[in-house]
């Protein structure tokens, strides 16, 4: 993904909901956050139903909670991979 508002890396601080930091659903592909901050749904590749609503889990510059990722709140993916650390 490419910020439109031209901010670099950024990273997103957790703040609440930490136990749904990450959701793996086989219906619809990998969520984050309580609020579902940021869902990526079936065959994202070939519709714009995945989406981001920032702010229930993850803080995000004010503002730009539904345009973060891609400057819509629905957006469409090519390819993506998610990674998660373990202790």
């Amino acid at each position: 993904m490419v910020n439109p508002h031209g901010l670099g890396p950024t990273k997103l601080p957790l703040t609440k909901n930490k136990e749904n930091a990450i959701n793996c659903n086989s219906t619809y592909g990998p969520s984050f956050g309580g609020g579902s901050d940021l869902r990526i749904l079936e065959n994202a590749n070939s519709n714009t139903a995945s989406y981001s609503l920032l702010g229930y889990s993850y803080d995000c510059p004010a503002g730009k909670e539904s345009t973060f990722f891609t400057g819509t709140p629905n957006f469409s993916l090519m390819d993506y991979e998610v990674f998660g650390l373990q202790k």
